[in-house]
């Protein structure tokens, strides 16, 4: 589905499936020991990550976080907290630039991991990405309409492997998607290096909102009705 590099970490990708649904989707891939101990699941209304093995402690900080939730007119996705900064602020009628004006980037130094984000509404989607450059944070933001059947926008938090790990730079990747909603979420998860793919969940933004979820566990996507 994705040419993705050996280690995006984090992946938020949306658009239009070849079969015109509409969609956003979540990637995780981890290479610690404390981040591959976790499962997406879908909990409560929203898909979170949820710690595997509570019999291994780890600090919560960075690696619990909802994933996907909605608000009353939008999808969120976010690779942490800062999701729920965002459901917030579109409930006092702010935007995403707005919601994210107080954040910034990890400090899980050396590697400061970006925070990525996608608001999706009907007509489009935003974009966003608070990344470290020159010992400050940049912030970037990026609208797009829906775009045509089999086309979406990509972003990751990482460009790839190392011992410290390179942020993504440039604008969100455009990218082909030749596969329709039923085998989209399997297409996703196989497109990440099997070394370091942990989970992924796709939401279908159908008049029925379906999502489905998909664990290095057992690799079988389970699906769910949302309404």
């Amino acid at each position: 589905m994705l040419d993705l590099p050996d280690y995006p970490g984090r992946l938020i990708v949306a658009g239009t499936l070849a079969d015109g649904v509409r969609f956003g989707a979540y990637l995780l891939t981890a290479r610690s020991p404390a981040s591959r101990n976790r499962l997406l699941v879908y909990e409560d209304a929203v898909v979170k990550t949820v710690v595997a093995d509570r019999s291994q402690l780890i600090d919560p900080s960075l690696l619990v976080y909802t994933a996907m939730q909605r608000s009353p007119a939008s999808l969120i996705i976010a690779n942490g907290d800062h999701g729920d900064l965002i459901k917030d602020a579109l409930l006092k009628a702010a935007g995403p630039a707005q919601a994210l004006a107080l954040s910034t980037y990890e400090p899980d130094e050396p590697h400061y991991t970006a925070r990525i984000s996608l608001v999706a509404t009907d007509k489009g989607y935003t974009i966003s990405i608070l990344r470290k450059a020159a010992g400050e944070c940049e912030r970037s933001h990026w609208t797009y309409r829906w775009p045509q059947a089999g086309r979406a926008h990509l972003i990751h938090t990482y460009a790839g492997d190392g011992a410290v790990l390179p942020s993504y730079r440039g604008e969100p990747c455009q990218c082909a998607v030749g596969c329709g909603a039923e085998t989209a979420l399997t297409r996703l998860y196989e497109s990440a290096d099997e070394r370091y793919r942990l989970a992924a969940a796709l939401w279908l933004l159908e008049e029925q909102e379906r999502v489905a979820l998909i664990n290095s566990t057992d690799g079988v996507p389970r699906w769910i009705h949302v309404n």
